[in-house]
């Protein structure tokens, strides 16, 4: 809900500024899925990240296991081996990193 805002006043200050600009939206749907592991640690590397932090942050998703419904049913549970989970407080931060 904050993109709307912040676009309409953008859109509103180009008008009084009688200035002319371009916008871009980028659609992030089933993007957390996508995200390679591989490719997070390399970008925590090139950000200046601790060694130990990001043995920390490969902890966080290697260890974990997960299950999917399936018509209400669960599956049994596997290690996944890309994306970020939904609804982890980290994702979001994560994800910033994969999209810098």
């Amino acid at each position: 809900m904050d993109s709307v805002l912040v676009a309409n006043e953008t859109v509103d200050y180009l008008k009084k500024a009688k200035k002319s600009g371009v916008f871009v939206k980028v659609d992030f749907e089933k993007a957390y899925d996508s995200v390679d592991w591989k490719f997070l640690y390399y970008m925590m590397g090139r950000l200046g990240f601790n060694c130990k932090w990001i043995r920390w942050i490969r902890a966080c998703l290697e260890s974990a296991t997960v299950s999917v419904l399936v018509n209400g049913s669960p599956t049994e549970e596997f290690k996944p081996k890309r994306g970020l989970r939904q609804g982890d407080p980290l994702t979001p931060f994560l994800f910033l990193i994969v999209v810098e």
